[in-house]
């Protein structure tokens, strides 16, 4: 009778550390170029590259605020990241799938050693990443429109994005053998983003654990009043990457003495950055905030041009000849001493809620027209509300709607004033503004049904016959108390009968 035995498996010894050392370069090089060419993330960059690249845009991208532009890169990484998180799962799996952990036994590398050089092989998104986000920012720094100044560590979020969704999903893989485990954590982390990181305070620190913080305002805010911890967000990510490669060396067998103290340092990093990021602004930041909000004038730059002054925040005064354009228009096409009135625009912001605030913007003194600090598109149109406003009646209180003769010449001021002004007007009820309505930047202007059907036959008529009935009739148009029904009769038009739905409304 034969005795069967089985031998024990070999432990093979460990291999000279230069040879070791060689080893892990060299499958991190073939790891690394199998990510970059894995068709997920091809099909990712493929997505980025067309929406960045994709002819045309709103009118509103020719005039990008730079401070709000270095965010808009990070969105391009909630596409990239997660992709790159699952392709470097699977790279971490792969011998798992197909049944070849066994044969890893006789390889001159161990566990923790071949972790080491998935980690690697996850770098090079890196840069590719910060490529696309230079390219992007660098051509909305490029429009003659651009104003304002970005952040390096802003425009670092991104690719610090991609990098701790990379290590994650070889952590993950190490952690759970499953491959249906990445996905769901990168749906978990997208759903977190954009439920939990938009939370309206801005110093909570549940936004602060996120790769991405959503910050989004009504209108952007000069850079000095941003107060954001950009560089405490990127120092967090950096840590967090650290900690998560570690980790997972830490659970594949490398539980070496520099892999433990790795561990606790960057654990310490991540909370501290936290902890900061949580903070409120410096004083400096909400002292300038409340300047900037309350008495604007006080730290803003001012130029005349003709009968209107203009005063800017200093990143924003590039745009005022596009501010200057609209409004000498506006005043060729008004009658009377308004055409040659003194005005100021000023622009304004509400800043004391900080980048996420919702505050309204407060009314100018009289003389005074209102600028914010976003143009193009549809906010030329409310410009030119304002300083239809300005001119017509001369303050920007809201009272309700305007039912008379001041309302139709209001809006169709503006119309006229603006580049493709009555296509914009025909798109308002397509955007946050509705049929008859135009969101100044203070408060908006409206109209009822009666008074736009004026408008819209104004529009249908021969531009400069309107023009030159305005002019002629302009003192008893801008005039309180002139009703509808005259103004129609001045400018050559009918006005429709006055219905329930327009007695219905608050008259200003």
């Amino acid at each position: 009778m034969t005795a069967v035995t089985e031998a024990p498996a070999v432990t093979p010894a460990p291999a000279p550390t230069g040879d070791a050392r060689r080893a892990v370069l060299a499958l991190a090089r073939v790891e690394a170029r199998r990510l970059l060419l894995h068709p997920l993330l091809l099909a990712a960059l493929a997505a980025y590259l067309t929406v960045l690249l994709w002819p045309g845009g709103e009118p509103e991208d020719a005039y990008p605020v730079l401070q709000d532009l270095d965010r808009e890169t990070q969105l391009g990484q909630l596409l990239l990241g997660p992709v790159v998180m699952i392709a470097a799962n699977l790279a971490v799996l792969r011998s798992h799938r197909h049944g070849t952990d066994g044969h890893f036994a006789v390889l001159v590398l161990r566990p923790w050693q071949r972790t080491c050089a998935h980690l690697l092989s996850v770098l090079p998104t890196v840069p590719v990443t910060a490529l696309l986000v230079a390219v992007q920012f660098t051509a909305g720094a490029s429009q003659p429109g651009a104003v304002g100044h970005g952040s390096v560590f802003e425009l670092l979020t991104g690719p610090l994005l991609v990098l701790v969704s990379a290590v994650l999903g070889v952590l993950l893989g190490r952690v759970a053998g499953s491959a249906f485990v990445a996905p769901l954590a990168a749906v978990a982390l997208l759903a977190g983003i954009f439920i939990f990181a938009a939370s309206p305070e801005p110093g909570s620190w549940l936004r602060s654990v996120f790769p991405v913080v959503v910050d989004e305002g009504r209108r952007p805010l000069p850079s000095d009043l941003l107060g954001r911890p950009a560089g405490w967000h990127a120092l967090y990510l950096l840590a967090l990457s650290v900690l998560a490669a570690a980790g997972a060396v830490l659970v594949s067998g490398g539980r070496t003495r520099a892999v433990r103290v790795t561990v606790v340092a960057s654990l310490c990093v991540v909370v501290a950055a936290v902890v900061f990021q949580g903070m409120a602004p410096s004083d400096a930041v909400r002292e300038a905030r409340e300047v900037a909000t309350r008495d604007p004038a006080a730290v803003q730059d001012c130029e005349r041009s003709g009968a209107t002054t203009y005063c800017a925040f200093p990143e924003f005064t590039p745009w005022v000849d596009e501010w200057a354009r609209v409004t000498d228009k506006a005043r060729s096409l008004a009658g009377g001493p308004e055409a040659t009135r003194a005005l100021t625009v000023r622009q304004k912001v509400a800043a004391l809620d900080g980048p996420s605030g919702i505050s309204e913007l407060s009314p100018a003194a009289p003389g005074e027209l209102t600028a914010s600090t976003a143009w193009g598109g549809q906010r030329e149109l409310e410009f030119a509300a304002s300083v239809a406003r300005g001119l017509v009646v001369g303050h920007e209180r809201y009272g309700g709607a305007h039912c008379d003769a001041r309302g139709v010449l209001m809006v169709w001021l503006a119309i006229r004033a603006t580049r493709d002004g009555e296509t914009m007007f025909e798109r308002t009820g397509d955007d946050y503004n509705s049929p008859g309505v135009i969101q100044a930047p203070v408060s908006a202007i409206s109209l009822r049904d009666r008074e736009y059907a004026v408008v819209q036959r104004l529009l249908a008529e021969p531009r400069s016959e309107v023009d030159r009935k305005v002019k002629a009739s302009w003192a008893e148009l801008s005039a309180p108390g002139t009703t509808t029904d005259r103004a129609a009769a001045l400018l050559g038009v009918t006005a429709p009968a006055e219905t329930a739905d327009d007695r219905a409304w608050m008259c200003a």
